[in-house]
């Protein structure tokens, strides 16, 4: 990645309910100034800035504009940028003085973290942790109105605003009976689940002008109505969840001939 990466931004945008700016027009954004080492990287939420090995940086609510509450134990889950001896603000970049006497980058006035225990570039796995740690976004991937990434035993989760867990319906074709190796794997169109069957899993439906953006699009259903779909798997709630978080459709399936039919949490990790 070019350290002297630049890149339009009106402003950082805390996915699930972090604070954001007002957006202007592309003509009208400012440039980020750039600092070596740092740029951005595609994750599941998006594009978010990122170091020069491609880890997301995070903020922190517990922060304040240009002071740090992340000591001791916390920063070694949460890892401050490191900003050399020489480094000057510069835009929306600015170098806040640690308790330790180091040095940290921020950005809009929030220092900038990597996590610990994001394994590679594009992991994001730091998202909404404790529900005060949040990816710094330059630019959000799209997600329809009503729908929230949630960090779930399964990682991060497509849910509805109230915290229904989403599914896919997923089908596999196997070598040789259910314990076979699945040869195949493909994703049944709605028409699959009707009925009876779209009474316990509810179909998440799509308005009649929604139109597909990024790895979303809306499918026809056979009562004509419209579901979206995340990379060609349309999505589905689970009529027993009784609670926001609960997860009780996952591992359901039936096997037929050399066909298993298996619901699955719709986890975004790739």
């Amino acid at each position: 990645m070019s350290t002297a990466l630049r890149f339009g931004l009106a402003a950082v945008a805390f996915l699930n309910g972090a604070a954001a700016l007002a957006d202007t027009t592309a003509a009208d954004k400012p440039a980020v100034a750039p600092v070596p080492g740092l740029g951005v990287h595609k994750t599941v939420y998006g594009e978010a800035l990122a170091d020069a090995r491609g880890m997301t940086l995070y903020v922190s609510d517990d922060d304040s504009a240009g002071r740090s509450r992340c000591d001791t134990a916390c920063a070694e889950t949460w890892q401050p940028v490191a900003a050399a001896a020489l480094a000057k603000p510069s835009g929306d970049w600015s170098v806040v003085k640690r308790d330790d006497g180091t040095r940290q980058w921020a950005f809009q006035g929030k220092p900038l973290y990597t996590y610990a225990n994001d394994h590679g570039p594009g992991d994001a796995s730091g998202e909404a942790a404790q529900g005060r740690w949040h990816a710094t976004m330059a630019a959000r991937a799209f997600v329809p109105a009503g729908v929230m990434i949630r960090p779930t035993e399964y990682g991060p989760s497509f849910t509805t605003e109230n915290g229904r867990t989403l599914y896919m319906l997923v089908q596999f074709y196997y070598n040789a009976g259910a314990d076979g190796t699945p040869r195949h794997q493909s994703s049944p169109p709605p028409s699959a689940c009707a009925g009876d069957c779209a009474k316990t899993w509810g179909p998440l439906a799509a308005p009649a002008d929604a139109k597909a953006d990024g790895d979303w699009a809306p499918v026809p259903r056979d009562d004509g109505t419209r579901q979206w779909a995340w990379k060609n798997h349309p999505l589905y709630t689970y009529a027993p969840d009784a609670k926001a978080g609960d997860a009780l459709g996952e591992g359901h399936w039936t096997y037929t001939g050399n066909v298993g039919i298996h619901w699955e949490v719709a986890n975004i990790v790739e």
